[in-house]
């Protein structure tokens, strides 16, 4: 098998001008996932990887408003969190 590395940017997953919800980011996916599909059929061994820039950005967000009614979330923290949830 031919190896190849697909890279889903966190713009890919939340398109620029798009609503940024979570149901919009896992259709994005999906669509995304039709591609990787195609690639693994026509040989190719895959890894997926992704940034998440814009989903990180939305989880301090939420931080910073909530500052006073729920307990801090450090960096590390939140790109932990948005990895798992893309996961």
């Amino acid at each position: 098998m031919k190896p190849i590395v697909v890279a889903l940017g966190g713009n890919a997953i939340l398109k620029k001008g798009q609503e940024a919800d979570v149901y919009r980011q896992f259709a994005n996916t999906r669509e995304s996932v039709r591609d990787i599909i195609k690639l693994i059929k026509e040989g190719y061994s895959v890894v997926v990887t992704h940034g998440n820039g814009p989903q990180v950005g939305n989880i301090l967000r939420r931080v910073e408003v909530a500052a006073d009614d729920a307990y801090y979330l450090p960096l590390g923290v939140c790109v932990a969190e948005s990895q798992g949830e893309m996961g």
